[in-house]
């Protein structure tokens, strides 16, 4: 009989390349994760894999098997999650979101959230706004959290609050400039913030152009880049509640754009089967 678990290992080494790697990312033996292959190899009556020097390497069944595993990958894992609750009396509710927002937004909302789904809650990161929606669609997840209204028939998007981004500086204060003039300052530049690009556009100025010393991943690695380098003045774009203590603290200094006013949604999503979930958790208020 194929089981979930001998495919989950069969998966686990195409994508590691190895028996060896496989078997400590699955915490089991390597004559164990051997025995699992060869007794599906049985069960399937075809050769699956063969090691070379270099890594493994898929016969032409092999390549045809993965290619059916990967088709419910999704359904398996959901499977496995489901199964394992099922003793439980009290269902958790897993959510899935960006970095920004499960470090820096979700707090305020933990509490909030739990008592009107009456649930626990599994917070998971992902890395793109992809991830998010296949996290949906295969049933990883039951809602999500982002920044982007993304356009899927299956999905259903509510707006939960809406939050203003500024430039700061990290060393001069009280400056008032112009759209023109963002091209004569150091930056320390997000690389998640690509809706910048669009937005700036129609004042003429190409962000992707700007003088950039340092590009991160992500508002909160950003935040303390600017707090911690004091080598030059440096500017940033950075979501006012985050800096917020910061600037109180004269820490951040914020710069007047003239005609300049970034406002960013954050929206919560699910499938309709979950619309009883999203309606409650988009009447939660939040002050940031």
């Amino acid at each position: 009989m194929i089981d979930f678990n001998k495919i989950y290992i069969f998966m686990t080494i195409v994508k590691e390349r190895s028996f060896s790697k496989a078997s400590t990312t699955l915490g089991l033996s390597q004559p164990a994760v051997t025995l699992q292959i060869k007794k599906l190899e049985e069960a399937l009556q075809t050769t699956l894999l063969v090691r070379r020097k270099n890594g493994i390497v898929l016969t032409k069944e092999g390549d045809r098997f993965y290619k059916l595993c990967m088709k419910f990958e999704g359904a398996m894992f959901r499977f496995k999650e489901e199964a394992h609750r099922i003793k439980d009396e009290k269902f958790k509710i897993s959510v899935a979101t960006n970095l920004l927002i499960a470090h820096a937004i979700l707090p305020f909302m933990l509490d909030k959230i739990c008592d009107v789904i009456n649930s626990d809650l599994d917070v998971k990161i992902a890395d793109t706004n992809n991830d998010l929606v296949s996290s949906l669609i295969d049933k990883r997840c039951d809602i999500i959290m982002t920044q982007e209204r993304l356009y899927n028939e299956q999905l259903i998007f509510k707006k939960l609050f809406e939050y203003d981004i500024i430039l700061v500086s990290n060393m001069v204060a009280n400056q008032k400039i112009t759209p023109a003039k963002l091209g004569e300052f150091n930056f320390i530049t997000d690389r998640t913030k690509s809706f910048l690009k669009g937005y700036f556009e129609q004042f003429g100025v190409n962000y992707e152009e700007l003088r950039t010393i340092y590009r991160l991943d992500g508002a909160v690695a950003t935040k303390y880049a600017m707090l911690n380098n004091k080598a030059k003045e440096y500017v940033a774009f950075l979501p006012r509640f985050l800096i917020r203590q910061a600037i109180a603290d004269g820490l951040l200094f914020p710069i007047d754009i003239e005609g300049v006013k970034i406002i960013r949604p954050v929206f919560i999503a699910g499938l309709r089967e979950n619309e009883h979930i999203l309606d409650k958790v988009s009447k939660i208020s939040i002050n940031l």
